[in-house]
């Protein structure tokens, strides 16, 4: 998917969408980010691709050469478990995140075409365990730096 002709405004929206969760309010994230994600699937393919680089921006910085990123799944029952066990929203947010910290764009773009088609509760669950994903990320990368600076 090629991103959207609005890129300097989505881009400022999103910053400005993430700031705002950050900080605790998610509301007004999420007033920014839903007229980007329901104009099409190209706007809303650019939101996840952003929001997945800020939740994956701090692992990559750790990522040794030939290194990738892969999804553990733990069962807390001890029995054996697989991404394929997950809700789809849930195997969606996490298989689009990992494929984008991977840079295999060509997954994270069928993913997102797939999910796009598909189940409409799902992408829904799947765009906020993105955005989800993306401010826990932020929030330990402040928390880092200011105890860094203590």
């Amino acid at each position: 998917m090629t991103t959207t002709p609005n890129a300097d405004a989505d881009s400022r929206a999103i910053l400005d969408a993430i700031a705002n969760g950050v900080t605790g309010d998610h509301q007004a994230a999420f007033d920014l980010l839903l007229p980007i994600l329901k104009r099409d699937p190209q706007s809303m393919y650019g939101v996840l691709c952003a929001l997945a680089e800020m939740a994956s921006a701090e692992m990559r910085l750790h990522q040794k050469p030939g290194d990738f990123f892969g999804i553990e799944v733990e069962h807390l029952g001890g029995a054996e478990a697989s991404i394929s066990d997950a809700p789809p929203g849930v195997r969606f947010a996490t298989q689009f995140v990992t494929a984008w910290a991977n840079r295999d764009q060509d997954t994270a773009d069928a993913l997102c075409l797939a999910m796009y088609d598909g189940d409409f509760h799902a992408l829904v669950v799947g765009i906020r365990l993105v955005y989800d994903m993306a401010i826990v990320a932020l929030k330990g990368v402040l928390e880092q730096q200011r105890g860094s600076a203590q």
